[in-house]
């Protein structure tokens, strides 16, 4: 229990060290399916390939996230509701887990880079002990992406050597 509320606190936490989002996104055209290029390995997501989330803006603004990857064989599947906290900042929202549901958590998401045509973006947290970076296809010029962790490192402080690409076979 203990273990429990000190993650909590330290989510909570987290939360100080926000970096500058993308402010002009078009929800819109930020839908549909985006591949994990490259992420900070996570519990959930370590050793999984062919990752990727699919974005669906609903009704009610709120952005359903259904993420698919295959882990020791098989699919697993985690199904999000993005909320946007600030309409005037659509690249920040909070993250609800719907499946597997987890009451009271809610985890920040950042947009903090996106391509002008909507190719690739990158997801940041608040503390940098996640990231992903994402792409609308299973590859990426390899230039382009050592600009993208350039960019990681020289602005938001990650470092670039945290990031692992994702093995994606038959995409």
């Amino acid at each position: 229990m203990k273990k429990n509320v000190l993650i909590i606190l330290l989510i909570n936490f987290s939360i100080l060290f926000c970096h500058p989002v993308v402010k002009n996104i078009d929800l819109d055209k930020f839908m549909g399916r985006w591949y994990v290029f490259a992420l900070i390995p996570n519990w959930i997501e370590e050793g999984g390939t062919n990752s990727y989330d699919d974005y669906v803006l609903n009704e009610d603004g709120t952005i359903g996230i259904t993420y698919k990857t295959i882990k020791n064989g098989k699919e697993k599947m985690i199904k999000q509701k993005g909320i946007v906290v600030d309409e005037n900042i659509p690249g920040r929202w909070d993250i609800q887990f719907i499946k597997p549901w987890f009451p009271f958590y809610k985890a920040p998401y950042e947009v903090i880079m996106l391509d002008e045509n909507y190719d690739y973006m990158v997801v940041g947290y608040p503390d940098n002990t996640f990231g992903w970076i994402m792409s609308r296809s299973t590859m990426m010029d390899s230039l382009l992406y050592i600009n993208i962790l350039d960019t990681l490192e020289k602005d938001f402080k990650y470092n670039k050597n945290d990031f692992e690409k994702v093995l994606h076979i038959n995409n």
